[in-house]
């Protein structure tokens, strides 16, 4: 798609081409650090640790509910996969910086939209359900609009560059 732009005569600026390598790092970034909150996650709960909360908020309460597993799967270990798939779709998106609306680009953007979705989902549980916070549940499902917002934007950014050829 970039040689489209190119053959059509359009030319990448400077600002566009760090635009192109900073969005998809910066995301890279967003879902490393969901990553390391999911993983913590998954390991205290699996090793029946105590979630060091920091007096912030009813994390153990949070980590050990019913909600807590999916078909006797930790959530937080379900975050962890779907934080490597996004990492594997922001590091295509790097590798590659394909321009328009490449599969890369979609890949993350579908997984972020799903995760968020399911994020609000469990902090509904937590909030009205459970009535109780857990500060890393809440930085992931932070973490996960973050990045669904970036991408949306970046998504539009596109479509919007398309129409113009």
């Amino acid at each position: 798609m970039r040689a489209a732009r190119l053959a059509t005569g359009a030319t990448e600026t400077p600002a566009a081409t760090a635009l192109a390598v900073a969005v998809p790092a910066l995301l890279l970034v967003l879902a490393v650090v969901g990553l390391g909150i999911s993983s913590y996650l998954s390991y205290t709960h699996w090793a029946h640790a105590s979630v060091a909360c920091g007096g912030l908020g009813s994390c153990n309460e949070v980590n050990n509910s019913d909600y807590a597993e999916v078909a006797g799967i930790p959530v937080a270990f379900l975050g962890a996969l779907s934080y490597l798939a996004l990492i594997a779709s922001a590091l295509a998106w790097l590798w590659w910086r394909p321009a328009g609306l490449a599969w890369p680009v979609m890949a993350f953007w579908g997984l972020s939209l799903v995760g968020t979705l399911y994020s609000a989902y469990l902090t509904y549980v937590e909030v009205f359900v459970l009535e109780a916070i857990c500060i890393y549940c809440v930085a992931s499902a932070g973490v996960i609009l973050a990045s669904l917002l970036i991408s949306t934007g970046w998504i539009v950014r596109e479509a919007q560059a398309q129409e113009e050829m």
